[in-house]
């Protein structure tokens, strides 16, 4: 694991972040100099970076490189690149990412900024090396190195260190452990005294690992535990993820797999929140198939062996594209300098080779036709003479095939015609049967004609009266739907009276809430007599407007919160809609409750899908959820209420926290109706 530093420069006036759709901390609005703002920028659009989110880093790399025109910064010309470069590297790009990184060397390099000259150079060597091109790798680590014997007293000593683990990791991977180890303590010695922790920590593990690596598992324990607990007072979970890796290879070489697995399983826990986290947990699934190994559990082993097959076929995908792009990058660069030269070629070939061709037509003509006119002349000379001979073998031939086909056709003649006074007379008694088949079907028609007919009238008086009872049904159902939605209407106009004579606000707030669960039932029935179908909702207008009522209830605009609905289910059956609606009032309404309070940046996501069943996921960024109060059977009537309806539905409820409160809901497919 290397950690390289970086510098970033970016700066954006707020009303192109605005049009951007970034939004901009106040700590930013705040700096005193254009400078400032452009670092902190960079800053976010890094961190935008490592979590994948490409679209919003482009955005800030975008503007930040459009205000830079004006601010004019030379340091932030050279690292915008540098920046660009880490983003090519993170999107697989690495040819786009290593043609940055030397372009910002050389701009560091120009304007004196030592710093960035070495960081972006030892770049270049982690992007070969991230592509398992070590050689090169090699060749650019050196370069770097002969960079720091160059500018030592300008340059900071951790940076010494840098390389030591460059050459550590690289020594690693052609698996000379002893010489990796050698480097990997001279970081550690360097990172030490420096007394940077987060780089003596992170070169631990690498020391660490490689005594594993090399079977001295206690002295690697011992270091992964003075790491553990370095994390954990960081909170640093891509190190604490990195150290799980680290001891479950301890573990296993101590024979110890059940502590193992429980690292293993922990790291895959941590993983979820990486970018790379199918390349994380391939590793863990490797390691958990290699401790059930160890406790002869072979049934575990194959299937956490399987998986880890699964997910490294997956990552190898990746790896394909990504040298897909680097061919086709590089096979772009070839083919538009051939094509150049060919096309010079061929202009010259053409007009010689055109030349020469129409030289040869005129010969090849001539001599063609001096052939043809002896061949045809010697042709028809022949064809006089056997025409001749022909002639007289023709005629001869000719008066004796005639009068034997004569013969012939006579005798033909009359055996055809003793064969069809044959077929006449079978015929003519076929006719005669089917006649008289005939005439028993035509009166058998005629009398079920006559049935069919009552039949069809009666059908045509009982189809009209339903047709009369079905629309009566229909406006009756309608105005049920009505009269139903103005009484919820009425009993939320009693309970908001109600409110004006209690002082007691948790009363008041309890009755608020009861307001909006009418709320959210009288909602249904307005769409069920605005519609066409009376036993279905369409649930993404439903829970749009359900959503968008609590949110401006609590005080929040659509412009300064961010909603997103995926409801690929549209229509839903009245049975199914009604509870789920009130579902997701309970839980939205307890997110803009107790969610939102400590939080800059509220959002909220709720999906509906048909997957094997309803599935209905709703998703806040709040602080989380109690869990052990919500196991509790005792609580208040909104989580009662939920737990009511998810086990009326036939659903299966599950409530996390993961970034916010998570709930998770599956309705079997035997619940369903048919729609439309």
């Amino acid at each position: 694991m290397n950690r390289i530093l970086i510098w970033a420069c970016i700066s954006l006036p707020v009303s192109l972040l605005q049009a951007q759709n970034i939004t901009v901390p106040d700590s930013l609005l705040r700096l005193p100099y254009d400078s400032l703002k452009v670092r902190r920028l960079s800053d976010l659009a890094q961190d935008f970076i490592y979590s994948g989110n490409f679209d919003k880093a482009r955005a800030y790399l975008k503007a930040a490189d459009k205000m830079n025109k004006t601010v004019r910064s030379v340091f932030c010309d050279a690292d915008l690149v540098s920046r660009y470069g880490l983003f090519y590297l993170h999107q697989h790009d690495t040819p786009k990412a290593i043609e940055h990184y030397l372009r910002a060397y050389e701009l560091f390099e120009r304007h004196h900024f030592l710093r960035g000259a070495f960081l972006n150079l030892q770049r270049v060597g982690f992007a070969y090396f991230n592509e398992h091109e070590y050689d090169q790798a090699e060749k650019y680590y050196k370069k770097t190195h002969q960079f720091y014997l160059d500018h030592t007293e300008k340059l900071p000593k951790i940076f010494l260190a840098y390389i030591f683990e460059s050459f550590a990791a690289l020594e690693g991977k052609r698996n000379n452990h002893a010489l990796a180890l050698t480097f990997n303590e001279k970081a550690v010695q360097i990172l030490k005294k420096e007394n940077d922790e987060d780089a003596y920590h992170s070169g631990l593990y690498n020391y660490a690992l490689k005594l594993a690596h090399l079977k001295r598992a206690d002295e690697a324990e011992g270091y992964f535990q003075e790491i553990t607990q370095y994390t954990k007072k960081k909170k640093d979970i891509y190190l604490e993820m990195y150290v799980q890796k680290g001891l479950a290879e301890v573990y296993l070489v101590k024979h110890q797999p059940d502590e193992a697995i429980r690292v293993a399983m922990h790291g895959i826990t941590l993983s979820k929140s990486q970018s790379e986290q199918k390349e994380h947990q391939k590793d863990f699934h490797q390691f958990l198939s290699r401790a059930y190994e160890q406790k002869n559990d072979f049934e575990k082993a194959l299937k956490y062996y399987q998986s880890a097959v699964a997910l490294n076929d997956s990552v190898r995908d990746n790896d394909k594209k990504k040298a897909i792009a680097k061919i086709e990058a590089e096979f772009q660069t070839k083919q538009v300098r051939e094509v150049a030269m060919i096309n010079a070629l061929n202009r010259r070939q053409m007009a010689e080779t055109q030349q020469r061709f129409q030289i040869e037509q005129a010969e090849y003509l001539a001599k063609l036709s001096a052939a043809k006119e002896q061949q045809l002349a010697s042709i028809k000379a022949q064809a006089e003479i056997e025409k001749a001979r022909s002639i007289t073998e023709i005629s001869t031939k000719y008066a004796s095939s005639q009068k034997e086909a004569q013969i012939r056709q006579l005798d033909r003649e009359n055996h055809n015609k003793t064969r069809q006074m044959q077929w006449l007379a079978a015929i003519m008694g076929i006719l005669l049967l089917l006649l008289g088949g005939m005439v028993v079907l035509y009166q058998k028609v005629q009398k079920q004609n006559l049935v069919l007919g009552a039949q069809r009238n009666q059908l045509t008086t009982q189809n009209h009266t339903i047709s009369e009872q079905s629309h009566k049904l229909e406006l009756m159902m309608k105005e049920l739907h009505h009269r139903v939605k103005n009484n919820l209407q009425i009993v939320s106009s009693l309970l908001n009276l109600q409110t004006y004579n209690l002082e007691d606000p948790k009363a008041v707030q309890a009755i608020r809430e009861g307001q909006q669960r009418i709320e959210a039932m009288s909602l249904i029935h307005q769409r069920l007599y605005h519609k066409e179908h009376l036993t279905t909702i369409d649930m993404k207008e439903y829970l749009g407007n359900l959503i968008e009522s609590i949110m401006r209830s609590y005080g929040y605009s659509p412009e300064h919160f961010e909603l997103r609905l995926d409801i690929r289910q549209r229509e839903l059956d009245v049975e199914l809609a009604m509870p789920i609606g009130l579902i997701v009032n309970e839980l939205v309404t307890n997110s803009f409750k107790y969610a939102y309070h400590l939080t800059n940046q509220p959002s909220l996501a709720v999906s509906l899908k048909n997957d094997t069943g309803i599935v209905l996921d709703v998703r806040d960024n709040g602080p989380g959820i109690d869990l052990v109060n919500w196991q509790n059977r005792k609580g208040t009537f909104g989580k009662k209420l939920i737990k009511s309806l998810s086990e009326q539905l036939g659903g299966e409820a599950q409530i996390q926290n993961e970034h916010g409160t998570w709930y998770h809901l599956h309705i079997p497919e035997t619940r369903l109706k048919p729609t439309g």
